[in-house]
């Protein structure tokens, strides 16, 4: 028998037994039609990144740092978002949370003259007794200047929080929050001054909001990032491309979460309650020696969070990210 829609013959009859002599049925036929749906037709005017088209618009990603060197022979009006390296978490007996890396998004002239795109580190992580890493600055500089503070270092035992484009979170007991770089973010929370039954240090602020203070009864949560504008909302990118928000994707630059210590402690969770959001790094708890602090994603530009006993590190920063778009 011919398969259906192949258009093919069926087999001959056989000899099985008197009188049955069986064939093979045909094929059903087939028919094809052709015709041009749509054809891209878009170019590059630049060069440098990861290089896609969405929404007539051409997009340059940066994930890693690079030159963007406009090639169309005229100015190129753009559109970008700078986001610089997190902070880490700091270390030891209840570390602050890190604070997420300056954001800032907007839109300039570019000239044909290059464009250097620096992405900045993530803090790196911190063994038990120390204060977190800020992360490392990024942005654009050359023909067109946006700089993007890295974020503030999660504060160690009994030593301040640190400022950046987000504030790293306070140690307890008392410990302030970081402050933050104007127009770039918010400043971190500070660790409670109370004692029982659990010892909550600050959350790391985040692009968005705050990182909340700590508590008797829990760590303080990253402060909430900021989703990417509709501009850079690709559908293909939605894996590579921000991460999960307390509403949809393509979120970036949360706080990371402090830490608890005590009896049942509740953790800070990164990017703020519900989390982790934005990529960012939960805090660990203590008493529980082996758990460190939560890293934040790669290219999140979000904190990494508190490492709780003595012995526990912290959480690494995320690295930073720059998009640039313009028409097609």
């Amino acid at each position: 028998m011919a398969l259906a829609g192949s258009g093919s013959g069926g087999a001959g009859g056989g000899w099985t037994d008197p009188g049955a002599k069986i064939g093979g049925n045909g094929g059903s036929g087939i028919v094809v039609v052709r015709y041009k749906i749509a054809e891209l037709t878009a170019t590059a005017k630049a060069t440098g990144g990861a290089i896609s088209f969405y929404g007539n618009k051409t997009i340059h990603t940066f994930t890693n740092t690079g030159t963007f060197v406009n090639t169309s022979g005229s100015s190129l009006p753009i559109e970008y978002v700078c986001v610089a390296g997190g902070g880490s978490g700091g270390a030891k007996d209840n570390g602050g949370g890190g604070g997420a890396g300056g954001y800032l998004t907007g839109s300039t002239t570019c000239p044909t003259s290059p464009v250097t795109v620096t992405i900045g580190a993530g803090g790196a992580q911190v063994a038990g007794g120390t204060d977190g890493n800020q992360g490392a600055p990024g942005g654009l500089s050359g023909a067109v200047t946006v700089p993007v503070t890295g974020g503030g270092a999660g504060a160690g035992p009994g030593n301040p929080a640190g400022t950046g484009g987000s504030g790293g979170g306070g140690h307890w007991p008392g410990g302030s929050g970081g402050s933050a770089t104007a127009g770039q973010g918010n400043a971190g929370g500070a660790g409670t001054s109370g004692t029982t039954p659990a010892y909550g240090t600050g959350g790391g602020g985040g692009a968005g909001g705050a990182g909340t203070d700590g508590t008797n009864t829990q760590g303080g949560h990253g402060g909430v990032g900021v989703q990417l504008p509709p501009t850079f909302q690709n559908p293909d990118s939605i894996t590579a491309l921000g991460f999960p928000g307390s509403s949809g994707t393509y979120w970036v630059a949360g706080g990371g979460g402090g830490v608890a210590d005590g009896a049942a402690p509740i953790t800070g969770r990164g990017g703020g309650s519900g989390g982790p959001y934005a990529g960012a790094g939960d805090g660990s708890y203590s008493p529980n020696p082996g758990i460190p602090g939560f890293s934040a994603k790669a290219n999140s530009g979000s904190g990494g969070g508190g490492g709780g006993s003595p012995t526990a590190p912290s959480g690494s920063g995320g690295s930073g990210l720059v998009l640039i778009a313009y028409p097609s």
